[in-house]
């Protein structure tokens, strides 16, 4: 038998293997949610908007609202060291915008399992990113001008 047929063979061979680890690797990297049914699932992270913010002390509160659009919500303390101890309102559905201090308010149609939902996937960590979607939070019953508005508190770790 030809040794070159085993050369090739050895190469094709090499390369699988090289791409599965490659693919691994890549696999490794994505972030895992809990969706409303309470399955975990991944997703490559492709769009972020900071976060507007206000100091209070060592707490620090911030309020975030994406359009449904956005696909993901990146949940973020602006100070390196702190965590998210705190989410004090979050509504999937067509809840009031993050306005100048104000409190937001739950809309006419918001997934009910929102807020749980942020807490399970967000709580103790210093970031966290959130897939704004109804397969997520589970359906919001909205028409239209879908939004997650997610209000936190992040205090030194």
């Amino acid at each position: 038998m030809d040794t070159s047929y085993f050369c090739y063979r050895d190469y094709y061979i090499l390369l699988l293997v090289l791409f599965y680890s490659s693919m691994l690797d890549l696999a490794s990297s994505t972030y895992i949610f809990s969706d409303a049914r309470g399955i975990k699932t991944d997703s490559n992270l492709k769009r972020f908007l900071s976060n507007s913010n206000h100091q209070h002390g060592k707490e620090n509160k911030q309020c975030i609202s994406l359009e449904a659009d956005m696909e993901m919500m990146r949940v973020s303390c602006d100070e390196s060291k702190d965590i998210i101890t705190k989410i004090n309102f979050a509504d999937y559905g067509n809840p009031t915008d993050c306005e100048d201090n104000k409190d937001s308010r739950h809309g006419k149609c918001g997934a009910p399992a929102t807020l749980r939902l942020v807490k399970k996937n967000c709580l103790g960590k210093h970031m966290c990113y959130i897939r704004i979607s109804d397969e997520m939070f589970g359906p919001s019953h909205c028409k239209k001008d879908i939004k997650l508005t997610v209000e936190y508190t992040c205090t030194k770790a």
